[in-house]
């Protein structure tokens, strides 16, 4: 069973990163280590050890500058990995213990796979899922991915990572990473099972009442990167693939009209009412 390296990036996580680490260590694939990359300057370690945690396998960096993103963060964390395979889990999320014992087959086919990700409430209520559940695994594409409105998590081999996330973008960083790296595997291998429990928390970054500003500043940055022909691209989706960025752009911005008419809190919930209303 090959090594895999999680990449965790960790900002100001102290009241969740406990769950996820306990996730990583209850998986049956045991042959894992996981960098959590503090971009906070918390002591994850000693937290760890105070929850009687005490696993080798667990190791930490922290970012010279404190806040300088996820991306900086992982692309730090990515840089200490010794692994064969790399997956990325966030400090308020979890995973099903056979996460890694899943999707390892199927990399094995393309380098790159993921699991159907599961969003749900603070109390782990389902909000909603990337993909209907249940069939076999398939190949995805960029489009296809990108179309859900969901963030993926997968697994991957260590060369397909390039020279990692942008660090310039402070959102949507992950959308690009994840694009790049379909286009070095050719397609990314889904399970169509739920392994990744992402949590919609209203107080976390991602949900904050001005990350829709933020991630309209990313989409902007992002369709500059394409029209310049700065990011790895699916061969023959160019147009695609811009525009997938452009219809998350208009989602977006009908989010952040919800949120400043008070009517929405986090993005997968303002999803998930809107996909009802639509059908």
């Amino acid at each position: 069973m090959p090594l895999v390296s999680i990449l965790t990036a960790a900002f100001h996580a102290a009241d969740t990163i406990l769950e996820a680490v306990k996730s990583v260590r209850a998986q049956s694939h045991d042959n894992w280590e996981i960098i959590i990359a503090s971009d906070c300057g918390t002591d994850y370690l000693s937290l760890c050890r105070r929850a009687a945690i005490l696993d080798e396998r667990i190791r930490m960096v922290i970012t010279p500058q404190p806040g300088s993103g996820p991306a900086a963060a992982r692309n730090l964390a990515l840089r200490q990995a010794r692994g064969e395979y790399v997956a990325v889990l966030d400090s308020d999320d979890t995973w099903q213990p056979e996460k890694l014992a899943v999707l390892h087959p199927l990399a094995g086919q393309t380098g790159l796979a993921c699991d159907n990700t599961r969003a749900v409430d603070p109390n782990g209520a389902l909000i909603a899922t990337a993909y209907p559940e249940g069939g076999p695994p398939r190949r995805i594409g960029a489009v296809t991915m990108m179309a859900t409105g969901m963030p993926h998590f997968p697994l991957f081999r260590r060369e397909l990572a390039g020279m990692g996330y942008r660090s310039e973008l402070r959102f949507a960083e992950d959308v690009v990473f994840n694009m790049e790296l379909i286009a070095r595997a050719g397609a990314m291998m889904l399970s169509p099972q739920p392994l990744t429990h992402y949590f919609q928390r209203p107080v976390s970054l991602t949900n904050a009442p001005d990350a829709w500003r933020r991630a309209e500043a990313a989409y902007g940055q992002i369709l500059t990167q394409l029209d310049r022909g700065r990011l790895a691209v699916p061969a023959g989706e160019e147009a695609a693939i811009r525009q997938a960025v452009a219809d998350k752009r208009h989602l977006n911005l009908a989010y952040g009209e919800a949120v400043m008419a008070g009517t929405a809190t986090t993005f997968q919930s303002f999803l998930a009412n809107r996909k009802k209303s639509s059908g």
